[in-house]
């Protein structure tokens, strides 16, 4: 008998953009990710379990989320917005709604990966992780991975 299972991670993208979602998939593919393109966060409704074990990369616009918040506010700490433009007042918009992971699109795979960390943090960072507690407040990287 194998008690060892490998618990897979997850990762879902929502993007109009075929090109971004080929090269998301890739770069979540070589970081481990088990990924599924999603075309609506309503098929996100009935799987807390994958969404527990991974991320939701989405380029989605304000409106459309301030619609998701009750369901979005139970994944939160698993959900990344991906946007072209982040602007001071987006930042807020957005804080207020309680996403606190942005990333600057193009996405940059280092980047993604530093985003990644603070989410999924690896078993041999997870006990002596500095990431702990660091997910309060609003922060979006930019090029370069400096916090703005």
């Amino acid at each position: 008998m194998n008690f060892m299972k490998k618990v897979s991670k997850y990762a879902f993208i929502l993007d109009k953009d075929e090109f971004v979602r080929l090269s998301l998939n890739k770069i979540l593919h070589k970081y481990g990710f088990q990924v599924e393109e999603i075309d609506d966060l309503s098929s996100l409704e009935d799987r807390k379990k994958e969404i527990d074990r991974g991320i939701v990369l989405a380029d989605v616009e304000t409106d459309a989320l301030e619609r998701w918040i009750p369901f979005l506010k139970k994944e939160m700490n698993h959900f990344i917005l991906m946007s072209p433009q982040i602007t001071d007042e987006l930042k807020v918009r957005l804080k207020k709604i309680g996403i606190r992971r942005m990333i600057k699109k193009p996405v940059e795979p280092g980047i993604l990966k530093k985003v990644i960390r603070e989410i999924c943090p690896s078993r041999e960072r997870s006990s002596a992780s500095p990431v702990k507690g660091r997910e309060k407040g609003c922060r979006s990287m930019q090029k370069g991975g400096e916090p703005t």
